[in-house]
């Protein structure tokens, strides 16, 4: 199955996470609040999963169960293509006949965890219950809690049977207080998973950072440090859901270097235009060649190569060839731009000739006589009013500076 990114218009996340607690058996965590505001930025950027801004809503600190789920089910009513919940914070079993999962809120109470946390059998309804055609769950939380880090050798598969979702995709950090240590700022787990999605998999062969990727790449990298594992389950169409592009890959980098490029282009272009309007406005009849842009076409060329890359196919021969238009459009601006300067330059120049003789004509003290002082008045009067006619200036400047020249060797 091909790698795809979410729809953008069709797609919700809700990113929930406590990070202060009210509850004092419950420590803060930190790192919860930068997981919320780098996750977000992540899922929101073009180079990450493209996530329209409006349709990513981060809960912080939320301080009840009904508030977050209603939040949860309003975004899994809207979702058609990808539903993602996230949540960090606390994970707390009830340890009870049950044997629950309870995400813990700002004011949990761990001797009440079902009436004042998040119970993740709730989470999971409101999950099933969405028509998204993907659905996501992310827990970054430890599901004994501190005080219960004795009894963290319960089988993992056994904890993910509470979370698990049919037709999606589960991440799971099982893990207790080690997963935020002091000083970081992210948590271990949502602190990786963040790094690569930033720096990419230079191994993984796809253009896109899918979740299985991204899962293995997190469990292989926590398994290399000694840190606990993360587990996940998922179904094979949620496998191939890419949460970003993969800024490692070669192709990528690349079409990154390209678009920086491009981008660098439209600011020439921009300058072009702005040196031709002013050209216009003091230069009459400056006979410029039209001004070309091409900038914007290049990136609708990448945008469209992107997506092509972004299946498998090869576009190493559209890239070159896109990088040589781009390599032509900034030669034709530059050069465009140089003339448009040219006769800036060239006015500048003819006035600072003029104040040049007019000075000698003040040393010579002629600077009044009737044929001097008609001739500077006239080519004065060429240079400063706009549209300078830079030919009629010319000639006007000339005559001056011989009438000058003549009277400074007594020819006149």
């Amino acid at each position: 199955m091909t790698a795809r990114l979410p729809d953008p218009a069709k797609s919700r996340a809700v990113l929930i996470g406590t990070a202060d607690y009210q509850d004092p058996d419950l420590t803060d965590l930190p790192g919860v609040a930068h997981n919320l505001t780098d996750l977000a930025a992540t899922l929101t950027s073009p180079q990450g999963a493209g996530l329209r801004p409006e349709h990513c809503l981060v809960l912080r600190d939320p301080p009840a169960q009904a508030d977050v789920g209603d939040h949860i089910v309003t975004a899994a009513a809207e979702a058609e293509d990808v539903l993602l919940v996230y949540f960090s914070g606390h994970g707390v079993m009830t340890w009870d006949r049950h044997n629950e999962l309870c995400l813990a809120l700002r004011d949990t109470r761990s001797k009440s965890l079902r009436t004042s946390a998040l119970r993740c059998a709730d989470l999971r309804q409101y999950i099933l219950d969405s028509p998204a055609r993907t659905r996501v769950l992310i827990l970054d939380c430890c599901f004994a809690g501190r005080v219960l880090e004795p009894t963290m050798n319960s089988p993992v598969d056994t904890m993910l049977d509470e979370v698990d979702v049919a037709g999606a995709y589960v991440l799971a950090a099982a893990q207790g207080r080690a997963l935020a240590p002091p000083g970081r700022r992210n948590t271990l787990f949502t602190g990786e998973l963040l790094r690569l999605l930033t720096e990419g998999i230079p191994r993984a062969p796809g253009m896109l950072l899918t979740l299985d990727v991204l899962f293995r790449e997190v469990r292989a990298v926590m398994r290399r440090n000694g840190w606990p594992e993360p587990r996940g389950n998922n179904s094979d169409m949620a496998a191939h859901l890419a949460l970003g592009h993969n800024p490692a890959h070669l192709i990528r980098k690349a079409m990154t270097a390209l678009r920086a490029d491009v981008d660098r282009l439209a600011v020439e272009e921009a300058e072009t235009k702005v040196v031709y309007e002013v050209v216009l406005d003091k230069i009459s009849g400056p006979n410029l060649p039209p001004v070309t842009e091409v900038a914007a076409r290049l990136a609708d060329r990448l945008d469209v190569l992107e997506q092509v890359a972004a299946t498998g196919q090869p576009v190493s021969n559209e890239l070159a060839e896109l990088k040589g238009d781009l390599t032509d459009g900034r030669n034709a601006t530059r050069r465009l731009r140089a003339l448009g300067n040219g006769l800036l330059e060239r006015r500048g120049e003819l006035r600072e000739r003029l104040k040049g003789y007019q000075a000698q004509a003040v040393r010579l003290h002629i600077a009044e006589d009737w044929d001097i002082a008609r001739l500077y008045a006239s080519a004065r009067d060429l240079l400063w009013t706009k549209p300078c006619d830079l030919g009629r200036a010319l000639r006007a400047v000339n005559a001056f500076q011989r009438a000058v020249t003549d009277r400074r060797e007594g020819r006149m």
